[in-house]
């Protein structure tokens, strides 16, 4: 996110973070065999949002949200937060793998506008009007 111009701290920044968190803690909690691993990617979706994707093995163990209204049920809080802070967001199976891909779209807006350095350099030392110091 910070290459791509969200710098850390950032609202963009700090959403895309929690949604990774959450989808990848699903991931290596549900979605694990011994002797496979997740995959986690991420990209950008247009200019102003970011997909996040999360694949593992465990195609028939489907990512389930917290009942509507029990936000303090057993399971499923994370996904609230991923619905909370996505535009959307899905499950899909891996074509010519085992296993699904759970992702999200979070909208980010256009990135900050980068810290701009001035290209003129500062007059040599020795140039009229400049002292070296003491």
């Amino acid at each position: 996110m910070d290459a791509w111009g969200w710098p850390y701290g950032t609202p963009a920044h700090d959403a895309v973070e929690l949604v990774v968190a959450e989808l990848a803690a699903n991931a290596a909690t549900h979605g694990r065999v011994p002797g496979r691993d997740a995959e986690l990617r991420l990209g950008r979706d247009g200019e102003e949002r970011i997909r996040v994707e999360v694949s593992d093995v465990r195609g028939e163990r489907l990512p389930v949200p917290a009942p509507e209204g029990r936000l303090l049920a057993d399971g499923g809080r994370g996904l609230t937060l991923v619905a909370a802070l996505a535009e959307e967001w899905g499950v899909a199976g891996r074509p010519g793998a085992p296993g699904k891909t759970v992702w999200a779209v979070v909208a980010v807006g256009r990135p900050p506008t980068p810290f701009r350095v001035r290209s003129e350099a500062p007059p040599p030392v020795g140039h009229p009007g400049v002292r070296p110091r003491p």
